[in-house]
């Protein structure tokens, strides 16, 4: 039965049974609108050459060098130009060739076959990884598993093959995960763990050496293109880093207890409201399956354990002060969980269960389907805007970006009342929370309310003077007031900061014959 092309065709028809509905979702403008809305003219006009010569976002904040995401979104338009069908399409297809994959290679590591096929099942439906594919911007963790994991698998087959194809191969899907995402760079760290502990090389043999030069070469070439296309990044203090790590260990638990304990799931996760018992509850387990398994390899597990931890904490030094409050989305969990489906053959003498016995394949397919039951529940708090924002204002109520973010759906609703409402929710969360005043702003210019307009707008550029579409607002009242030259003065500061600002450029050209 798991043999040839069946068990991937059961992968597969499993996968789009569990996600097919999310086909019929909207965008969540978390990031979505960003990449794919704004983005759009952009992508048509400059193509894959704009891809790699600017951020994700096109922004100047040089932060996300992430062509390959931005690849994938270029493509997708190409075929069904801005219709979410054809991303989330996209995001499900990715997510199935990474459960595929996991097959692939806990077999070609001589794990049982039915093991390695519940291995890959589990990993297809655990709920934890909704984020990852029914959030379209989510396939950016998705598409980097894809490519690590290919890399690997070529890996695997160079040390068994010794053929130069292999090497190639591994290394150019690396040099594609690091244009995918930065956290990447630390695949190296696992790499070499297989090969210490997994294949017990000599370190310094020939052909491992051979694997260094390339790391190190598909390392420099993503740092020099890098530093080509963006000129130059943000500058980050080793305080700051520090700071940020020691701020955000207790994510580290929340993410650790989601895989064992997917019952706390949230779209929009901070740690003011999530709980860490699950977290080091998975802990305590992970020790103890390490103390008391009889038959435990603890090479595999020290793999396991490096492969989770390698892809997981460098998420940790994530932060952003304009955010308020942190969040730590769940799609990160992704990649780490693959390392963690080692340690759980480890677990307990997991590995040693005779998978042919009825009773084992009852419990197995019991745990599956209870976890695509949850997964099928998860999924639909992706299904609009409206949808997401009210369940991360629920389950986040702290956080002020999802309090914002609300009042943002209401506004695009018409509801100017509750817009305003979870406005003031936001500032009262984060005084200098970005974007609420120049929301305001907009609300009560919409309102005719011309002097509280043009306060909240001042407020907002007190708080964020490089923020273009304030500019532009101010610009717009100024306008509606006839005062021209202070509102050319403003859409030409907003295209310096912005020069794809596109709809200032209009605006501009407009104001220009008026004044002739």
């Amino acid at each position: 039965m798991l043999k040839g092309w069946r068990p991937y065709f059961i992968i597969f028809t499993l996968g789009f049974l569990l996600y097919g509905q999310t086909l019929f979702f909207d965008f969540t403008y978390l990031d979505d609108n960003a990449l794919i809305l704004d983005n759009a003219p952009i992508l048509q006009e400059q193509g894959i050459s704009g891809i790699f010569l600017n951020d994700a976002f096109f922004s100047n904040s040089n932060i996300y060098y992430r062509p390959l995401l931005n690849l994938t979104i270029w493509l997708d338009m190409k075929i069904g130009a801005i219709n979410p069908f054809i991303f989330h399409f996209s995001n499900i297809l990715i997510h199935l060739i990474v459960a595929s994959l996991i097959f692939a290679i806990f077999r070609k590591m001589k794990y049982q076959p039915l093991l390695s096929f519940f291995l890959a099942v589990l990993f297809l439906v655990h709920p934890a990884l909704t984020q990852a594919v029914a959030w379209i911007p989510g396939r950016n963790d998705s598409l980097l598993a894809l490519f690590i994991l290919s890399s690997f698998l070529f890996l695997l087959n160079f040390y068994d093959k010794k053929k130069l194809k292999y090497y190639l191969f591994h290394l150019g899907l690396f040099l594609l995960a690091l244009f995918t995402k930065e956290t990447a760079i630390f695949a190296p760290i696992v790499f070499f763990s297989y090969l210490l502990f997994i294949k017990k090389e000599k370190v310094f043999s020939t052909d491992n050496w051979l694997l260094y030069l390339g790391w190190a070469t598909s390392i420099f070439i993503y740092f020099l293109v890098r530093r080509l296309a963006l000129d130059s990044g943000p500058s980050l203090q080793i305080t700051e880093i520090l700071i940020s790590f020691k701020d955000n260990l207790s994510a580290f638990l929340i993410a650790s207890g989601k895989i064992l304990f997917p019952i706390n799931l949230k779209v929009l996760p901070i740690i003011t409201d999530s709980t860490l018992w699950y977290g080091w509850l998975t802990v305590i387990i992970i020790i103890l399956s390490f103390v008391f398994s009889k038959k435990r390899n603890w090479r595999y597990f020290l793999f396991g354990l490096i492969w989770f931890l390698a892809f997981l904490v460098p998420t940790l030094f994530l932060h952003n002060p304009q955010w308020g409050v942190d969040f730590h989305l769940e799609h990160r969990i992704y990649l780490p969980l693959v390392g963690f489906l080692f340690l759980l053959t480890e677990f307990f003498n997991f590995k040693e269960i005779n998978w042919d016995k009825k009773r084992v394949k009852v419990i197995a397919s019991l745990l599956i389907i209870i976890l695509a039951v949850l997964t099928i529940y998860h999924s639909r708090n992706f299904k609009d805007r409206l949808i997401f924002w009210e369940t991360a204002s629920e389950d986040s109520p702290h956080s002020p970006l999802a309090q914002r973010n609300l009042g943002v759906m209401y506004y695009f609703a018409d509801d100017l009342i509750s817009a305003e409402k979870y406005y003031r929710r936001a500032l009262a969360l984060n005084e200098k929370e970005p974007m609420v005043h120049n929301n305001l702003g907009v609300i009560y210019m919409k309102q005719g309310s011309y002097g509280s307009a043009e306060k909240e707008f001042k407020k907002e550029l007190a708080i964020n003077p490089e923020y273009d579409k304030a500019l532009f607002n101010l610009g717009d009242l100024y306008d509606r007031q006839q005062r021209l030259t202070e509102a050319r003065q403003l859409w030409e500061e907003a295209l310096r900061i912005n020069p794809a600002y596109y709809e200032a450029q209009e605006r501009l050209l407009i104001l220009e014959n008026q004044l002739r």
